[in-house]
């Protein structure tokens, strides 16, 4: 008589099985970080960022209507706020308004930028070519990251995800972005960058199939001060998957018909 899998597993206590699944996330968490030949972390592979919901708010925020929940990812300033000055709080309220949503650039496809593209809901790809870091998104776009010391590209030139060159110390990939053009949004829920935009990304191995992401916005003209965000990226045995924008997508249509109304009834009442 042959005994299948679940015969076996049936008869086993529930809190044996618990204590194994335990035990064996346990030992994936502490399989020691990959390395290349040369000795570097080998942080390539397909992952998913566990974003906790930062395309709808880098503060933590409630849910609200049709607006996903936000569990925070500032790290620096301690109380997890953004240091805006005022009109860029004003600025971001405003595009929180239903009647902006149309003016968010992912709406109509342009690429997410920096550091956005590294937590919209979908998986990226980490290459690592010989002098080179690639991240592959699944939403239409990359950066090739070199990291042979080379300057930035000058000023004048200027990027949806800007101009990225890094480097390593220790384990740790240093990403430093320049560049940018001003034009992205943070998030759906409207946060706020300008040209002036640099970004220091950090990306941190802790274990075999997880890394921290750090990254550090310096950004004169809308903060106060520099502001830092984190959160882990999760290896996932995946692949990228063939992705278009528009396809049979009629959110952009429906968001031009909520701002449309908006600015017609605004019309209305100005009539005398």
């Amino acid at each position: 008589m042959r005994t299948n899998r679940l015969q076996l597993l049936s008869c086993v206590p529930p809190a044996l099985l618990v204590a194994a699944v335990l035990a064996a996330q346990a030992d994936a968490a502490s399989a020691p970080i990959r390395r290349l030949p040369d000795g570097k972390p080998d942080i390539s592979g397909y992952y998913m960022t566990d974003a906790g919901g930062a395309n709808y708010g880098l503060e933590a925020r409630e849910y609200e209507f049709l607006t996903p929940a936000s569990r925070g990812h500032i790290v620096d300033p301690p109380d997890g706020k953004l240091p805006y000055l005022p009109w860029a709080r004003a600025e971001k309220n405003e595009r929180a308004l239903p009647h902006r949503g149309y003016d968010d650039p992912t709406a109509h496809c342009f690429v997410a930028g920096v550091p956005r593209s590294m937590y919209v809901p979908a998986p990226l790809q980490i290459l690592q070519p010989p002098g080179y870091v690639v991240i592959l998104h699944e939403r239409m776009s990359y950066r090739t990251i070199p990291l042979d010391g080379r300057a930035h590209l000058p000023d004048n030139i200027r990027l949806w995800q800007g101009d990225s060159v890094g480097h390593w110390e220790g384990d740790t990939l240093v990403v430093d972005t320049r560049n940018l053009n001003g034009k992205t949004w943070l998030n759906e829920y409207g946060d706020v960058v300008s040209h002036a935009e640099t970004v220091v990304e950090r990306f941190i191995p802790v274990d075999a199939d997880t890394v921290t992401y750090r990254a550090t916005i310096t950004d004169p003209l809308v903060y106060s001060r520099p502001w830092t965000i984190e959160m882990p990226l999760q290896r996932q045995p995946e692949e990228l998957l063939e992705v278009a924008c528009h396809e049979d997508n009629a959110d952009l249509q429906h968001l031009k018909e909520v701002r449309d109304a908006y600015r017609a009834q605004q019309a209305k009442e100005k009539r005398p």
